[in-house]
């Protein structure tokens, strides 16, 4: 898997929504995002991780549809996969304990309701 340092993701979202912890599954609404958060295409979410681990980010449980967006940002360099318009993964390097911005977005070519991403430890 290809991996590109400082690759954008379009539409990207301000805040982030909330907090997922390494292992994990969350699921954004992208219709109907809590109260002050920007509406669209894309979510973001902080992405804990409590030991040295690499990550794999896929399609998680309780969502509508596939992953096609990815991009991590963590201490100071920018993950993303080069998006084909279908589902895609991620599988980080090992990294460091601590925190940074996950975004995802769903694949090609509408935006579903809810869309889920999963995150564990490889």
């Amino acid at each position: 898997m290809a991996l590109l340092v400082g690759a954008g993701v379009a539409c990207a979202p301000g805040t982030p929504q909330a907090v997922l912890n390494v292992p994990g599954n969350y699921v954004a609404n992208l219709w109907n995002p809590p109260p002050g958060y920007q509406q669209g295409a894309v979510a973001s979410v902080i992405m804990c991780l409590d030991s040295t681990s690499a990550v794999r980010l896929e399609t998680g449980d309780g969502g509508q549809g596939s992953v096609g967006v990815i991009r991590l940002e963590w201490a100071g360099s920018t993950y993303a996969p080069v998006g084909t318009g279908s589902a895609i993964t991620l599988t980080t390097p090992v990294l460091s304990p601590g925190c940074g911005t996950l975004t995802f977005g769903p694949d090609c070519c509408h935006v579903d309701n809810y869309l889920a991403i999963k995150a564990t430890k490889v």
